[in-house]
């Protein structure tokens, strides 16, 4: 059992020497406040065993009918390997830590997570995932307020259709920072510029390689009831850097786009709240301008309190996303989810979600292979369940699991993937709910619950 817990915990030396020498850095200097327990501390392990039926999200299709071939029977695509079910161990150690500045309204938030992976059957797929945060929210007086954050994550790249099954690894960098100027009770400004970037090791992957640069402005009105209404534009440049000429001349380098938007919040009793996105984006790229378009960001969350034990949660969107597909412009999609989270009891959680989704792909119809149509529509059913039990204080077991499948309506295609989580975990904090205050749920990537409302 040892060397089993020694395994599934075991850190390359660099990542992991980085993030235990950070901590005690940080427990030396947190030492002279620490007694008044001005400075919040969180220390989490988890080990956990995975089972997924499709890590490559092989693709099925309906086999051409016949005396030996009943109508139901499904085959693997020619050239796509058959899909076959792998174990993951795993291994995350995150911590981090909320540090007052100067007052209770101004502080720093340092958070960080390092973990392995390690698979049965696709050794190739074994890696390494590293995340970091900082963030410093501020305040000057009653009028100024605003945060400045920095991130980094380093993860095994999101596999789409089989058709690509080497490992690679994706490193996502963000920062932004944001000024809010409180003019009375009811009404602030928000001034906000952010930039990110994602880029692969693989040199196939590499035409995604992306930076973008966002500027927004907005005003807000507040209630007094609580209820919010908020209007503004945001701008954006996104940039390829990486894509040679032929890839330019089939996908461009650069394309700018500009949204105005209207968010609202509408906090109706103390027990249920809904907020709303509605936004127009106008997208314009440097050179294939007849690729321009006017795009649909719409976004409805409602979540009700049914009881202190039970919330529930239903998400409705109509928004434009893109993907790793080179055929692929970009993905549109309406759906409806629903969420609801049970306390069982101090000690025991459930959740469960269910997602109908129906995704329009607009495709590079030369690119695709396709003689007409300018898109591909998909259905998506999936279908989450997790759970947790404390059994002793600070020691919790974790399951976390999802179904989902996937049809193409054009040529009847299928994807199905079960994936089932395993863990055990350990977390120290030396103030309760510091862990969710510092958000180190999100290094998790959460296979059954969706966001939090916001």
């Amino acid at each position: 059992m040892k060397g089993k817990a020694h395994r599934a915990l075991h850190f390359s030396g660099n990542r992991g020497g980085c993030l235990l020498t950070a901590m005690g850095l940080l427990t030396a200097v947190a030492q002279p406040v620490f007694a008044a327990d001005t400075v919040e501390l969180v220390l989490q392990l988890e080990t956990s065993l995975t089972s997924d039926s499709n890590p490559f999200r092989f693709y099925s299709q309906p086999v051409n009918t016949g005396p030996a071939n009943p109508p139901d029977t499904v085959a693997t695509p020619p050239g796509l390997n058959t899909p076959e079910r792998d174990s993951v161990k795993g291994g995350d150690i995150r911590a981090g830590a909320i540090i007052p500045l100067l007052s209770d309204r101004t502080r720093l938030t340092l958070t960080g997570s390092l973990g392995n992976r390690y698979y049965k059957n696709y050794k190739d797929l074994d890696h390494h995932v590293a995340a970091g945060d900082a963030t410093l929210d501020w305040a000057a007086g009653q009028v100024f307020n605003g945060h400045v954050s920095a991130g980094k994550e380093d993860r095994l790249f999101q596999y789409i259709n089989g058709t690509f099954t080497d490992k690679d690894i994706s490193h996502q960098k963000r920062a932004a920072a944001d000024l809010n100027l409180k003019l009375t009770d009811e009404w602030s400004l928000n001034v906000k510029v952010d930039k990110s970037g994602l880029n692969y090791d693989l040199p196939v992957n590499q035409l995604y390689n992306f930076d973008e640069r966002g500027r927004q402005f907005s005003g807000r009105y507040y209630s007094p009831t609580g209820s919010s209404v908020e209007v503004g534009t945001r701008l954006s440049d996104s940039n390829f850097p990486d894509r040679n000429a032929q890839e330019i001349a089939d996908l461009d380098q650069s394309y700018k786009e500009s949204e105005v938007f209207l968010d609202a919040e509408w906090r109706y009793s103390s027990k249920s709240v809904t907020s709303t996105h509605l936004g127009i984006i106008r997208r314009r790229y440097d050179n294939l301008t007849d690729r321009d378009t006017n795009l649909f960001n719409a976004l409805w969350r409602g979540t009700y309190h049914y009881s202190p034990k039970l919330r529930l949660d239903l998400q409705l969107w109509d928004r434009p996303f893109t993907i790793v597909d080179r055929s692929v412009l970009y993905v549109i999609t309406k759906a409806l989810r629903f969420d609801a989270q049970w306390k069982y009891s101090d000690k025991s959680q459930m959740n469960f979600s269910t997602l109908l989704q129906n995704s329009d792909n607009v495709l590079v119809p030369r690119l695709a292979g396709l003689g007409d149509g300018s898109s591909r529509k998909e259905q998506l059913l999936r279908i989450g369940f997790g759970g947790a039990y404390e059994f002793e204080r600070g020691f919790r077991v974790v399951l976390d699991s999802f179904y989902e499948k996937v049809r193409r309506e054009s040529d009847g295609i299928n994807l199905k993937q079960a994936v089932i989580k395993l863990g055990l975990e350990y977390t120290y904090e030396n103030l309760p709910g510091s862990t969710s205050r510092m958000g180190l749920k999100r290094y998790q990537h959460s296979l059954s619950a969706s966001d939090s409302l916001r």
